[in-house]
Parts: C-alpha cells; structure tokens; sequence
C-alpha cells in the first residue's frame, strides 16, 4: 500500500513538473507572439526615412503574427485555458491594428433618401492580360473588361492600364477598348500607365513623384457630380516590391517549410523590400504634399498602394484626416494580391470629408494578379 502511495505521488509530481514545464513554454510562445503582433501592428508609426527600412518592412508580417496568435489562441482554450487570458491580454494591447487587418462590422449601411451618391472602382488590371496570355490579338474577351462592364461603376480609377490609351493596344483588343469608351463619356490616359474611367466631367492632372524603380505615379483628378458639387480623386501606383521571380521563388520556399539560405533571403528578399518601402515613404510625403496643394474638401486616394493596412503611407493619410473604406465597412480579411502566395492586402480606398462610404466588394475576378474594389459613397448633407 505504501509503495502504491509513493508511486502515485511521484507521479503526481512528474504531472506536476511537466505542466510548469508547458506553463513556460506557452508563456514564452505568448509573449514571442504578442510581441510580435505589436511590432508589426504600429510599426507603420516610425518613418523608414529616419529610422530605417527595417520599419518600412515589418508591417508586412502582421498577418502572419495574427494568424499564429489564433493559432496559439485556439490550442491554448482547448488543453490550457489560464494561458489564453495572458495571450487575450496581449493581443487587446494591438486592438487598433487587429481591427483594421480583421474588421468586425455586420450589415451594411443604407444610403439614407434623398442622399447623392456614387460607385467607384479601383482596380490593377495588369495590362489587362489574363493568365496564361502570352501573344497580342484582337481578343473578342476580356475577363477585366467584362468585369468593369459589369460593375458599371460610375467612376473607375485603373492602374498598369497603358493599353487603354496605345494607339495600338497590345493585350487588349480594339472592341473590348471601344466597349469601355462607349460606356465612358469621360476618359483620361496618363502616359504612365495610369487610367481613369468616368460618367462624370473630369479635370485630370498628371503628377510626378520620385521612382527608383516600376510605380510611383499619381494622378489628380477633380469630378463634378451631377449635384455639381466636386470631389478630389488621387488615383495611386506607389513603388512595386519590385521581387523578380527567382526572389518569389525564395518567398515559396520559405511557405513550403524549405530552407533558403540566410543569404538568399537577405538578398531576394529583405533588401529589395526595404529599397522598396523606403522610396514609398518617400512617395507618401510627396503625395501628401500634393493633397494639400490640389486636395479639396471631398477627397478620395485609392489605387495600389504596394504595401499593406497600417504600414507608413496609410498612417500619413490617416494623420491627414483620412479613413480607410474597408475597416469602417467589411468584415474579415481582405486580399486583394492573388499571385505567387503573396496573400496580402495592398490595394486601398481612403477618403475624407463629407463622403461616406456605405460598402466594398471585392470583385472575385481572377484575370489580373489583383482584385478589384468597388464602394459605395454618398455626400453627407
């Protein structure tokens, strides 16, 4: 009976151990992840211009800090519940960014009678070239076009769109192009691969900000509403990441659980990401500097920003007094880049004034690498 005794209480002593032991081991888990999660979550608040790319980079890991405190999160409430109230903890501490990557808004709003409103689209069209197209033609179909057909949006920003405006188009044949100008009364080309489609009369103006690299266009654009009042539109392509595809190769290793070397990832991955993101910091100030120069009451920026919510560029408009549409209107993630598994979100539509946004839908398209965003706004009276 005795040895039965001492037997069960060394036991009792192993489980003991074993649970401190797992304590510890989901306590550092805990704080790697929170830490991590607020790292990347208010990294976009410190300028890569004066205190390095390193900052300008780590806003691009914040999906992957979230998903693995949900992870860590769910394992946690199944087999050890203390410690999900430490992680819960931490993760309440990066709230702000949690909401914006992971919005929680149910139903949409109603464009209250007698309200003016308006749809407007951005979209990445990539030449408008479909998978897998390789040869010029004068194609009968276009999934981007039938897309933008469809939508009927009433104001559509376009970026990589330079055959829109080529005299002679290369991916995009000359009925699709003429089924756009007949449903486009008002149409602006910039020479740079920037297109803007409208109902409305527009006054367009072609600015210039400092590129290194593919991206770092902007255009201006003034829309009279059929209210005649006029709304300030910035239709952006801010610098590209720029990764050829032996970089993106290194990036598919690293999410199949391979192993690229210190090297390659030093090399193909984080310095063409901070030469990236520094050059769009810069951008972000130039553009800044051109909304107040041209920006009216009513202002809209949207386009293809490069980069994802909460990085440098947004934390300025948001200083400036704007909103991002998606995280006042959606509900859960949104991707809008749908290549190579660079499963991120960096396309934006933000706005300030008396415009309202009422919804976003991403159009399910899958012809360009991205995807493109439609909202509803109205003015408020």
């Amino acid at each position: 009976m005795a040895k039965n005794d001492t037997k069960e209480k060394e036991n009792r002593q192993r489980r003991s151990v074993g649970f401190h032991i797992l304590s510890i081991l989901f306590l550092l888990l805990d704080l790697a992840a929170g830490s991590a999660l607020a790292l990347t979550g208010y990294a976009g608040y410190i300028s890569p211009l004066k205190h390095g790319a390193f900052w300008g980079v780590l806003p691009l890991g914040f999906g992957y800090a979230f998903w693995l405190c949900i992870l860590l999160l769910v394992i946690q409430l199944l087999c050890y519940r203390r410690g999900a109230l430490v992680l819960t903890t931490l993760m309440l501490c990066s709230l702000g960014p949690v909401l914006t990557y992971f919005p929680l808004n149910i139903g949409t709003d109603k464009i209250p009678e007698g309200a003016e409103s308006f749809t407007f689209l951005s979209y990445n069209v990539h030449n408008f070239i479909e998978p897998g197209q390789t040869e010029t033609g004068d194609t009968l179909y276009n999934k981007q076009v039938e897309y933008i057909l469809k939508a009927d949006a009433d104001i559509v920003c376009l970026q990589e769109a330079t055959w829109v405006g080529t005299f002679r188009p290369k991916f995009l044949g000359w009925n699709e192009r003429e089924k756009l100008f007949e449903n486009y009364p008002y149409v602006y080309v910039d020479g740079a691969e920037l297109a803007v489609l409208s109902k409305f009369p527009v006054e367009a103006k072609h600015l210039d900000v400092a590129s290194k690299f593919e991206g770092g266009l902007v255009i201006c654009l003034h829309v009279t509403l059929p209210s005649d009042r006029i709304i300030t539109v910035f239709d952006v392509h801010l610098q590209s990441m720029r990764l050829l595809n032996e970089d993106r190769e290194v990036y598919m290793q690293m999410t199949e659980l391979h192993r690229p070397t210190i090297s390659d990832i030093k090399n193909k991955l984080f310095d063409k990401l901070s030469e990236a993101a520094v050059c769009r910091a810069n951008q972000a100030q130039q553009l800044m500097r051109y909304i107040r120069l041209y920006g009216g009451p009513d202002v809209i920026v949207s386009g293809d920003f490069n980069d994802v919510p909460g990085c440098y560029t947004i934390r300025k408009l948001d200083d400036a007094g704007f909103s991002s549409v998606y995280p006042n209107v959606g509900f859960g993630p949104l991707i809008t880049f749908n290549d190579w598994r660079l499963y991120f979100c960096i396309d934006h539509t933000l706005y300030r004034g008396n415009i309202v946004p009422v919804s976003m839908e991403k159009g399910s398209v899958k012809a360009s690498d991205h995807y493109p965003l439609k909202t509803t706004f109205y003015i408020k009276n």
